[in-house]
C-alpha cells in the first residue's frame, strides 16, 4: 500500500509532525501554568509607587510662567492622582506655589505635567516634589 499513513492493524501511525506541535503545546502550556502558579505562591508584595519630580524646562505664559516637569515612579506599584507641588522662596519666604494632579503614572513609567506660576522660577529657590496619589 502506498501513501503517507503507513498501516498496521487497520490503523493509522500518528504523523510526525503533529508529535511536534502536540510536545510544543505541552511545553507552553506547563510554562503558562508554571508562571502563573509561581506567581500566586510566591507573588510579589504590592509595592508602593516611588514618584522623583525633575524640572524639564520653564516658559513665559499669559498669567506668568509654566514649569514643565516629569514625574517618575522608581517602583512597580502604581500611582493614580499624583498630586505635585512647586514652592518658590526667597530667603525662607514663600512668594508662590503651585500645584498640577497626574492622572496616573504606571510602574517604572513617567508622565509629564506643567504647573502654572506667578512668580519667575528662575530667580527664586524652586522645590517641587510629590504630595501624595491612590492606588487604582
Amino acid at each position: 500500500m502506498a501513501g503517507a499513513k503507513s498501516m498496521r492493524d487497520g490503523k493509522s501511525e500518528t504523523p510526525l509532525l503533529e508529535w511536534i506541535a502536540a510536545g510544543i503545546g505541552l511545553l507552553l502550556t506547563l510554562l503558562v501554568t508554571g508562571v502563573i502558579g509561581r506567581k500566586a505562591l510566591h507573588g510579589e508584595a504590592e509595592q508602593l509607587p516611588v514618584i522623583a519630580v525633575a524640572v524639564t524646562g520653564i516658559t513665559s505664559s499669559a498669567p506668568g510662567y509654566v514649569l514643565a516637569f516629569e514625574a517618575s515612579n522608581q517602583t512597580g506599584g502604581t500611582a493614580a492622582a499624583v498630586e505635585i507641588e512647586a514652592v518658590l522662596k526667597d530667603n525662607g519666604k514663600i512668594v508662590d506655589t503651585g500645584k498640577a494632579t497626574l492622572d496616573y503614572v504606571a510602574g517604572h513609567g513617567k508622565a509629564k505635567g506643567g504647573v502654572f506660576l506667578v512668580e519667575d522660577p528662575r530667580r527664586h529657590k524652586l522645590e517641587i516634589r510629590a504630595l501624595g496619589f491612590q492606588i487604582p
